[in-house]
Parts: C-alpha cells; sequence; structure tokens
C-alpha cells in the first residue's frame, strides 16, 4: 500500500514539474534540471520574462518535449539556468523593495 501511494505522489510530483518517470531514465540531469526552471519559470514567473527569454524557455521545452531531447547539450540547459536565475534576482530585488 505505501508504494503505490508513493508511486502516485511521485508520478504527481513529477507532473507538477513538467517531467514523467520515462524522461527520468534515458536524459541527463542538467537538462532535467533545465527542464524544471523553465517549467516553473513561465508557470509562475512569465511576466518577469523579456520575450526573447520566454521564447527560449519555451522552445527548449517544446524540444525537450519531442525527440529533438538526444540532440540538446548541456550548453542548451546552461542557457535556461542563467535565464531562471535572473529571474531569481528579479524576484529578490522586488522582495527587498517590499521590505523597505
Amino acid at each position: 500500500m505505501k508504494n503505490t501511494h508513493a508511486e502516485t505522489a511521485l508520478r504527481s510530483w513529477l507532473t507538477e514539474n513538467g517531467l514523467s518517470s520515462q524522461e527520468l531514465e534515458n536524459t541527463d540531469l542538467h537538462l532535467l534540471q533545465a527542464q524544471r526552471i523553465a517549467h516553473n519559470t513561465l508557470k509562475y514567473h512569465a511576466a518577469l520574462l523579456e520575450q526573447n527569454q520566454a521564447a527560449v524557455l519555451n522552445n527548449f521545452l517544446r524540444a525537450m518535449g519531442s525527440s529533438g531531447r538526444k540532440k540538446l547539450k548541456p550548453a542548451h540547459a546552461k542557457k535556461v539556468m542563467n535565464i531562471g536565475a535572473a529571474v531569481n534576482r528579479r524576484l529578490f530585488k522586488q522582495h527587498r523593495q517590499l521590505k523597505r
């Protein structure tokens, strides 16, 4: 009983973060981290993105979802992670200004 509960919790968490269980086995870790960052950034902080940044994230997610995943390199993941870091900096700056 615990295994089924844990498996359903795992599947729901993966779905919330834009992943699937099959992807975990066959994909590089950096690409999976970048996919999670891109998914969450677009879902929760799309207003903080510039137009070209949103396009890069959408293109990356599209490539991760299709057969083009094998062509993606860690450099693609680094670009997505840099965009995520820029959004985090903007969020921190907004939060800091609210506290003043």
